[in-house]
């Protein structure tokens, strides 16, 4: 007999400690659990919880689920607490699974085309209407990401959001050239000869949602394709080689028509995945086949890759996606609202852009804070009520921007200690990060130059002075390094 209340209970706890602490409070503390089958069942107070949990927690939990109750759960469904358990009724009990595609924990095997699910469901149509009906229900509520990918290791399945199109990605200049490049990609029905596709940029800015969009275009005209991220690739050839079925993976990706692999990066110093992985590239950068890759980092900036990787990173198109500006926070806000089915006022859009700056998850996330502070108090949606919705925002914004949290920032972003920031090595790999975090201390907090020297370890305002005027012209005359300059910036005013 499954524990329902010991799993769900582990699971929180995992939570706990992998979320924000007012967000767990809000959102994940308020949900309880019960069994129908072999599926989990999560019930939220309503349907705004609903929504909020799928697109920003069901991934994580049903990780949790599956490894907490061994596998013994095969689905994971959140749906509103007063909804009756004929809403179960997709689940088969003469097979014990869940008459579901789209499952993280299920068995599958459908071709990754939008012919193959349509014929699926045109099957079960005929067989039994009514039942359909409550499949497409159920279907919705599992799945967070929708289309399943054919895969060979069932736990792994790769999922695609129903959001992320290009319908509702938001352009502007710090990603214009990236959307163009992934929509001109999507429209080809013959050899890419931008390929592959490198985008990069950090993380939350919109690569993830360009990617799907270009393989719900792919799917929408019958053209097959895998999406992966680099940790779920490598889990799948772990599996594989594992019981010996590396060349059946192989094979099977290699007959689709386009290759997404996600945080690229990450395949880093795994040398038996990398080097499969090189293989698969020769595959799809020739021929009729598209290959899109994804990290946080030109691919020249990629060091602890080989030059055999670097080099085949950037045979076909790079294009960066940056931190977008106040007017496109402003439209992205306007844009998600509007998603959601409510209206958000401009001067509310604008406090919250000027507030949030680093990230476009950073802004959904302020904007469901709005969101459901207006759903469980009932008040309108007005500047004095986002004021109060975000005030801890808006104060962990004001304590980020002080010189220990910069140095902390700083330190991280370039894989350095604080100790080494306030110390007296003059090695370039240290005395860059430690003449960028003077700079940044300057222009954020406005400390005088000798304040800045004293909490640098004591040194003379003559050095802050000489660390601001070279961190100056390298903006100027090196455009990486702009970038990673505004990057550490806008982190640190976002709190």
């Amino acid at each position: 007999m499954v524990d329902t209340a010991l799993i769900w209970d582990r699971c929180l706890e995992d939570l706990r400690y992998q979320v924000k602490d007012n967000v767990f409070t809000m959102w994940l503390r308020p949900l309880s659990a019960h069994i129908e089958a072999k599926t989990l069942v999560i019930r939220a107070p309503n349907d705004y919880f609903v929504t909020y949990i799928k697109k920003n927690h069901l991934g994580d939990i049903q990780q949790l689920v599956a490894k907490h109750s061994q596998d013994s759960i095969e689905d994971v469904v959140v749906r509103v607490d007063n909804v009756t358990q004929s809403d179960s009724a997709s689940y088969d009990t003469t097979t014990n699974t869940l008459q579901t595609s789209g499952s993280l924990f299920g068995d599958d095997e459908l071709s990754p085309t939008l012919a193959s699910q349509n014929k699926i469901l045109k099957n079960q149509e005929s067989n039994n209407a009514p039942e359909t009906q409550l499949l497409t229900s159920a279907r919705t509520a599992i799945e967070p990401h929708s289309t399943v990918i054919d895969s060979s290791d069932a736990k792994s399945l790769s999922y695609l959001n129903p959001d992320f199109t290009f319908e509702n990605f938001v352009t502007g200049k710090s990603n214009n050239l990236a959307y163009k490049a992934c929509h001109e990609l999507s429209k080809r029905q013959s050899k890419n000869r931008h390929n592959p596709l490198f985008i990069y940029g950090p993380s939350g800015l919109g690569k993830t949602h360009l990617m799907h969009s270009v393989a719900h275009r792919f799917l929408k005209n019958n053209r097959s394709f895998y999406y992966f991220t680099s940790e779920k690739f490598i889990n799948q050839l772990v599996y594989s080689l594992r019981n010996n079925k590396i060349e059946d993976f192989k094979k099977k990706i290699k007959k689709v028509d386009l290759l997404i692999v996600d945080d690229i990066h990450v395949l880093a110093g795994k040398t038996k995945s990398s080097n499969e992985f090189l293989t698969l590239f020769a595959d799809f950068t020739s021929g009729d086949k598209q290959l899109i890759l994804a990290s946080d980092r030109h691919p020249s900036q990629m060091t602890e890759f080989d030059e055999r990787f670097r080099s085949r990173f950037s045979w076909g198109l790079t294009v960066a996606v940056d931190p977008p500006e106040i007017d496109t926070r402003v439209q992205i806000l306007q844009k998600k609202a509007a998603l959601y089915g409510m209206t958000l006022p401009k001067d509310c859009a604008l406090f919250i852009a000027q507030n949030v700056v680093s990230n476009v998850r950073r802004l959904e996330g302020a904007l469901n804070q709005v969101f459901a502070n207006a759903n469980l108090t009932g008040a309108p949606i007005t500047l004095e009520m986002v004021q109060y919705a975000l005030k801890d925002i808006v104060a962990m914004r004001v304590q980020a921007v002080n010189m220990d949290n910069i140095r902390k920032i700083v330190a991280e972003y370039y894989d350095v200690t604080v100790k080494d920031i306030m110390g007296r090595k003059r090695t370039r790999s240290i005395a860059r990060p430690r003449q960028i975090a003077m700079a940044l201390s300057r222009e954020l907090t406005g400390d005088s130059y000798p304040d800045i020297g004293q909490s640098f370890g004591g040194r003379d305002h003559t050095t802050v002075m000489h660390a601001c005027d070279k961190v100056a012209q390298l903006r100027t005359a090196d455009p990486a390094f702009d970038k990673d300059y505004k990057s550490l910036a806008m982190m640190l005013q976002s709190g």
